[in-house]
């Protein structure tokens, strides 16, 4: 064992031990949803990309930064090493094994298209596709749920492909062109897109507009084609009139896959229990995030995490609620080389928050019972407040999966 598995090892302990405090869990408490979390088809209805950078990685980016390359590249680049070393480096590799195995996650409905336009989603298309390609004994894409379900059967794991952004792009030259890239997106393995990424754009507003107007026109036609192409519509950053329009207009199950509700902690990314309700009416899905902020003013922990979880279904129902983490891991970077400092300077995406919206709270979902490898931890909580066994198979993974179920079936024969 290397040193740094054994640092990512040492971490991961302390992230359960915390899990295991916060709920007041005994040993027995452990040891039977551990065990049952093993048998579970897991899936995480929204994940952030892993962070396993190689040497090799960091000495890129050292490179990239003496020689001055703009943020926005360097950016970019970080997001390449950290995510895809995995698939070029035998250490990454293995942390990379190690992350998964503690975990227990089966499917991951991953962040690939970060950011508005075309240049960030075939970037993130390229970036997974090569840890799927470079890792293809242990990863399969999958771009319904039936390749999901089929992965599992074989030991392997999935990857669905989703988009934090719409990938059109502002700058085409009028709507119908937009509306095509949402069919090439789809052919190349998108299965769930935003509507809006917080702010306004020609779909229809965000969560952090404070003059909504709802879906614009355009924004009728995105709705249409979606569901036209099987693609989920997805409002965890959506405004509350956008989202309910969008419910109401869509032909298909809907979702907000990592958001939190509103009548728990009423922050501006969270659903209140009108949307809740709109979404699930037309066969929806919620998915509560692992984010502390926003799960509790001043941060959360693994308890907030499942008080939203029962009060979603106590509003939409067992069959609807799931858990879409909206975190990553971060693993112990390499002793050699030190990563440079980054260039000063304020990135765009910022710019899509409220002040006061974001930041702060505490560590829970990088170093206590809302990281990532707490997998196991959610389901032996949920067991605790007396869930039965049936209905955590649901929340874990299985509602999330008969959306995308759902949503295909609506579009089949439709798309042209």
């Amino acid at each position: 064992m290397t040193e740094r598995e054994r640092k990512l090892r040492e971490h991961i302990a302390v992230c359960h031990a915390r899990a295991k405090t916060h709920l007041g869990a005994t040993d027995a408490d452990v040891e039977r949803g551990m065990e049952f979390h093993r048998e579970l088809l897991v899936c995480d209805s929204f994940t952030l990309p892993w962070s396993i950078a190689s040497s090799a990685g960091i000495a890129r980016i050292n490179r990239a930064i003496e020689e001055h390359w703009s943020a926005a590249e360097i950016a970019q680049l970080r997001l390449d090493v950290h995510a895809a070393d995995c698939a070029l480096d035998e250490e990454a590799a293995r942390l990379h094994e190690v992350l998964f195995e503690a975990a227990g996650v089966d499917c991951t409905v991953i962040n690939a298209g970060p950011g508005p336009g075309l240049q960030y989603a075939l970037r993130g298309i390229a970036r997974f596709q090569q840890v799927i390609d470079g890792l293809r004994e242990r990863w399969t894409k999958a771009i319904e749920a039936q390749h999901v379900r089929d992965a599992f059967a074989d030991g392997r794991r999935a990857m669905m492909f989703s988009a934090n952004n719409p990938p059109a792009d502002t700058g085409f030259a009028d709507g119908f062109e937009q509306l095509q890239w949402l069919d090439w997106f789809q052919r190349i393995g998108f299965r769930m897109m935003h509507l809006t990424y917080n702010r306004r754009n020609f779909v229809g507003d965000g969560c952090m507009e404070v003059n909504e107007g709802g879906l614009s026109a355009f924004g009728y036609d995105v709705v249409a084609r979606m569901n036209e192409l099987g693609i989920v519509i997805d409002t965890p950053h959506t405004g509350r009139l956008t989202t309910l329009q969008a419910a109401e207009a869509s032909q298909a199950p809907i979702a907000a896959s990592h958001t939190v509700c509103r009548a728990v902690r009423d922050h501006r990314r969270g659903k209140d229990d009108e949307q809740i309700r709109a979404i699930v009416d037309g066969g929806g899905y919620i998915g509560i995030t692992c984010v502390p902020v926003f799960l509790r003013e001043g941060g959360g922990t693994i308890v907030d995490l499942l008080d939203h979880v029962e009060h979603a279904i106590k509003v939409g129902g067992i069959d609807h609620v799931g858990i879409g983490t909206d975190n990553g891991y971060v693993a112990p970077p390499p002793e050699e080389p030190q990563m440079l400092p980054m260039p000063a300077g304020r990135g765009h995406w910022w710019s899509h928050w409220l002040p006061g919206t974001l930041g702060g709270g505490n560590d829970e979902d990088r170093n206590g019972s809302l990281s990532w490898v707490c997998w196991p931890y959610f389901t032996v909580g949920l067991l605790m407040r007396g869930y039965s066994e049936e209905q955590v198979a649901k929340i874990v993974g299985g509602n999330a999966l008969r959306l995308f179920e759902e949503v295909a079936r609506a579009a089949r024969g439709t798309a042209t």
